[in-house]
């Protein structure tokens, strides 16, 4: 059989689909994939409970439910919005912000413009005939349209394939040669000592006050113990130790002192190891 030129028959073969659900989700996926959508999941392609959606994805920070209407044959636009309607409920039950209906369907501009206007308060994103048979006519997307429709590259397709590989790799290349650039700079800087050395002073100030933060925080696991688990501290001792936490915490405020969490502790911890090692102390040199 000649094969119809023109873009038609991609356009006819998806209008008279006939491999049924499962190929037209993955199908579907595979569009959705094209035009930049992420962390696609389909729901049950070869059959079940699917929540009102057949794919899960993510565009533009928004998280979408993709719904596939592929009948044989076109429909009328009652039977077609009647679908997307359904499908629609999917939106809210499985907390998304927009709804991606891919169908094999023909629709006019006006008829686009009924289904996209349909909620103001969620996105509305419409692949109909023409658009998907667009993006499967398109070299990146060949492949797709050969597992799916049998549709074999023309001469013609070739070269464009062919063009279109170049033109991604002369895109990686110029990406690479701005990278080196960039690395060449920065080397360029850093061997100009451009960085300013901090002086001994300005070290040990903030020795200093890591010092104090570490102690405050352990001096604060301390004092649970002394006050709730009956840990016992000479009275001297401790009432130097609670004038030395005031201390602490008038000096930098308490909503600076903690609590921490389990990377800032051991950042903490870290930064005062590594001065006190540059000053000619031990490495882990942590006492308080």
């Amino acid at each position: 059989m000649t094969r119809r030129t023109d873009g038609d028959e991609t356009w006819m073969r998806l209008q008279m689909w006939m491999k049924g659900q499962k190929s037209a989700e993955r199908l579907s996926a595979n569009i959705l994939n094209s035009e930049g959508y992420k962390s696609i999941d389909p729901s049950h392609p070869l059959g079940g409970r699917d929540g009102i959606k057949d794919i899960i994805c993510t565009k533009d920070k928004l998280r979408w439910i993709g719904a596939c209407y592929f009948p044989r044959e076109q429909k009328n636009f009652k039977e077609i919005k009647e679908k997307f309607t359904n499908d629609f409920i999917g939106v809210e039950k499985n907390n998304a912000e927009g709804i991606v209906f891919i169908t094999n369907q023909e629709l006019s501009l006006g008829e686009r413009k009924n289904l996209k206007e349909y909620s103001n308060d969620f996105e509305i994103e419409i692949y109909h005939l023409e658009r998907i048979a667009h993006l499967l006519n398109c070299p990146q997307n060949y492949g797709v349209r050969l597992e799916f429709l049998d549709i074999e590259m023309t001469k013609e397709e070739q070269l464009s394939y062919f063009v279109h590989k170049d033109n991604e790799l002369h895109k990686l290349c110029d990406m690479v040669e701005s990278l080196v650039k960039d690395y060449k700079s920065y080397k360029k800087a850093t061997e100009a000592d451009e960085f300013e050395t901090r002086g001994e002073d300005e070290v040990t100030n903030a020795i200093g006050e890591l010092f104090d933060k570490v102690w405050y925080d352990r001096h604060q696991g301390l004092r649970y113990r002394v006050e709730q688990e009956g840990e016992y501290i000479h009275p001297k001792v401790w009432k130097e130790a609670l004038k030395v936490a005031k201390e602490v915490e008038e000096k930098y405020g308490i909503e600076n002192l903690g609590p921490w969490t389990d990377f800032e502790w051991g950042m903490l911890n870290g930064k005062l190891s590594a001065l006190r090692w540059f000053f000619g102390e031990e490495w882990d040199m942590l006492d308080t």
